[in-house]
């Protein structure tokens, strides 16, 4: 069924915040995507297939100038929670399909992104600073609790004022923050279809002692990896389990215009806008489009 203009109108530009959600710090647009593909088409795994494409086209594109920039490392030992997150993953998809928890998908994303949203305008959108002040508070809680030894924790000298901690390879609070971690990416891609960017940029910080700018731009790296191999995920199960593929290229290409437009700008110019007021802005818009999701729903 061809799309109506103002379903393209729409699709663009949800796609333009979609880039300069994940170009800020790596946030998925499954926020703004699943409500209103959900509400085009009625099918969630559509629509949550859907958002981990443009999610990694989007990634991509805002990739760029961290990879030329050289604004990356990948480590070996990153790959634990790579491994853990793409297992998680598919179980995830699988539990979803098998089961009837897809059914919430119609009121829970909705209520979820109103809250997001609101909680966007009160605080504002997740930025470098914010995320730093997160992270700070986390590590600093985190070795009160704990009672962690010197030798648990080593501080990486490094120029970039905003690296923090590095926890030891051979700990035990590695092995579990990268258990957790891994295992919420997974879910959060396998059952909601994210990319996880900005669960990444946590987990680089907090377990690897990266400085904000790498870890965002290794996060954007590594969500590339996690879109694709979901993404692949659903359409492999679809098939078996369902006897189709999840996959609308009319809807992904409106989408991918807004999205890449704005990641290829965001990436390069984000430091010259407002965040305070975007991110505001962001939450306006996802709120509204929540409501309407919302009602929408209950309606039929």
């Amino acid at each position: 069924m061809p799309l109506e203009l103002f379903q393209i109108v729409i699709l663009i530009g949800i796609g333009a915040l979609v880039g300069i959600s994940i170009s800020i710090a790596g946030q998925t647009g499954q926020g703004v995507v699943l409500p209103i593909v959900l509400l085009f088409t009625g099918d969630v795994f559509l629509a949550i297939a859907i958002n981990l494409l443009n999610d990694l086209i989007t990634t991509l594109f805002a990739s760029i100038r961290y990879f030329k920039n050289r604004e990356f490392e990948i480590r070996g030992d990153i790959f634990l929670i790579i491994v853990i997150a793409v297992f998680v993953s598919f179980f995830g998809v699988l539990t979803l399909m098998t089961t009837s928890l897809g059914t919430i998908y119609g009121w829970f994303i909705p209520a979820f992104i109103i809250v997001l949203g609101l909680l966007f305008i009160k605080q504002g959108f997740p930025t470098n600073e914010s995320l730093k002040k997160i992270i700070d508070v986390i590590t600093k809680k985190t070795k009160k609790e704990l009672n962690l030894n010197d030798q648990d924790i080593v501080l990486k000298e490094v120029v970039d004022k905003n690296h923090t901690k590095n926890l030891h390879k051979r700990s035990k609070l590695f092995f579990l923050l990268a258990l957790f971690f891994g295992a919420f990416i997974g879910i959060n891609s396998g059952m909601f279809g994210a990319a996880s960017g900005l669960i990444f940029v946590l987990a680089l910080v907090i377990i690897y002692g990266y400085p904000l700018k790498k870890g965002v731009g290794t996060a954007l790296i590594l969500s590339i990896f996690i879109c694709l191999s979901t993404f692949i995920i659903y359409q492999v199960l679809g098939v078996f389990l369902k006897n189709r593929f999840f996959l609308d290229i009319e809807i992904s290409f409106y989408l991918a215009i807004g999205s890449i437009i704005t990641a290829i700008i965001a990436s390069f110019y984000i430091q010259k806008i407002s965040a305070k007021v975007m991110g505001r802005a962001i939450g306006f818009i996802i709120a509204i489009l929540g409501s309407i999701s919302l009602i929408i729903f209950f309606i039929a």
